[in-house]
């Protein structure tokens, strides 16, 4: 069989570490390539925010040392885990749609990623990233659901 190209959406959640763990331990095969996908805040914008440049300046620093720390830890899990894989950070305004790009950009064979099991009023209003992914992503999606403790 061919190798795989797979899109792991992560962020600093709970929920992102089990989607990628629970791929690690139940779908991975040595040969795939695996990305780790995140779509980190951005203030670079600064139209759309009532922030004085300083404060903004401030909020990227943060995100960006933020990105950072979260690369360093995927990766340790991602060492423990025995998977090779490549981070990439992308910002975009909807990580839903970024995540759908990447992945459509990179002809990924499907796309792993939690959920945070939001209501459906909730997520309504809110909107949800696994909802927008699922439904208009290229290639198949798997949803990997908060496991019960």
């Amino acid at each position: 069989m061919a190798s795989l190209i797979v899109v792991v959406a992560v962020d600093g959640s709970d929920m992102a570490k089990e989607a990628f763990t629970w791929y690690a331990e139940n779908f991975h095969k040595p040969g795939n390539t695996v990305y780790l996908f995140h779509s980190p805040e951005t203030y670079v914008n600064l139209e759309r925010f009532t922030l004085s440049p300083g404060r903004a300046q401030e909020l990227q620093d943060e995100a960006d040392k933020n990105t950072k720390e979260l690369n360093q830890t995927y990766k340790q899990l991602a060492e423990k885990l025995n998977v090779q894989v490549q981070f990439v950070a992308k910002s975009d305004e909807r990580p839903g749609v970024a995540i759908e790009k990447f992945a459509s950009d990179n002809t990924a064979s499907f796309i792993v990623m939690g959920t945070r099991g939001m209501g459906k009023v909730r997520r309504t209003i809110l909107g949800s990233v696994s909802d927008h992914v699922l439904h208009h992503a290229h290639c198949p999606t798997l949803i990997v659901r908060p496991q019960k403790k």
